[in-house]
């Protein structure tokens, strides 16, 4: 039986029009978004002609594009999932129901990836104008997917948890906001510290695998490394300084940087979970006594 939370959520979704109004704006932008990026690939030569070759970097905006959309909107829609009962006061009403703390963090987790979900799968129309001219495959688009689903899924527990902690679903969104923050440009301004310490000769003072365990958080990164693995660039390993002569460890892991990121963010999804369950669990006092 699908999860009375997400039932409720997605019957409520689904029937209002703001959902369908902000799914046709988000394809209409894709959609001319692509269109002017092929007219500009046109205009790119002298001769007027196409370069089908061109058409792979489409593929690589539609990502970012994709990724942006899990890090501005997952916190949105997430972290008032819990305090958003709170504030309409039905949140004790919810817990005294037979639902389990958990089936309620897995109904609210799974109804805030919906929407979500619906925008994602809606862009594959527009996907498939990459795979008209043969430059992308199948399996990469399927992988890339697989890679926006896992970090969405732990941005949304992370949210769901602040949630719970938290009375006001402000808070919570500005926080969420700032730890996405913090994944993505703190991690970078921590490494550009440790690349402090490192001399003319290219000694330094820490070892390979700071590095890595410093980026392996930053979803950015992670990105990269997938597009780097899929178009063949070298984005990533220019950012750490690549060079035949390190660990051949630190070698793979720097290739799979994005791989590192998933097994991330699937632990991070299920601790906070737990978590989310442990906070709202009425009778968490009673049983430490």
């Amino acid at each position: 039986m699908m999860n009375p939370v997400l039932r409720r959520e997605a019957i409520t979704t689904m029937r209002s029009w703001k959902t369908y109004g902000a799914l046709v704006v988000f394809l209409a932008v894709s959609a001319v978004g692509a269109c002017l990026y092929i007219n500009l690939a046109m205009y790119q030569n002298y001769d007027m002609s196409f370069d089908p070759a061109a058409m792979v970097w489409l593929y690589v905006v539609l990502a970012a594009v994709q990724m942006g959309l899990v890090m501005l909107a997952v916190p949105a829609i997430a972290a008032g999932s819990i305090s958003g009962e709170r504030e309409r006061q039905t949140l004790d009403l919810l817990l005294v129901t037979k639902m389990r703390p958990i089936s309620i963090i897995l109904g609210k987790w799974m109804a805030s990836l919906l929407y979500l979900l619906l925008l994602i799968f809606a862009t594959l129309p527009v996907f498939a104008i990459a795979f008209y001219f043969g430059n992308v495959s199948i399996g990469n688009l399927a992988l890339l997917l697989v890679f926006v689903l896992c970090t969405a899924c732990m941005v949304g527990a992370v949210s769901v948890f602040f949630s719970c902690i938290f009375k006001r679903t402000i808070v919570s969104i500005v926080l969420m906001y700032l730890v996405i923050g913090l994944l993505c440009f703190g991690t970078l301004v921590l490494l550009a510290f440790l690349y402090l310490g490192v001399d003319s000769s290219g000694n330094r003072p820490f070892p390979y695998l700071q590095e890595v365990l410093v980026l392996i958080p930053n979803p950015g990164v992670a990105f990269f490394s997938l597009m780097d693995m899929q178009m063949g660039t070298n984005v990533v390993n220019e950012m750490l300084r690549y060079r035949s002569n390190m660990p051949e460890g630190y070698i793979w892991m720097v290739s799979h940087l994005w791989l590192l990121h998933l097994v991330f963010d699937v632990v991070i999804t299920i601790i906070f979970t737990a978590l989310s369950a442990y906070v709202i669990n009425p009778v968490r006092e009673k049983k430490k006594g």
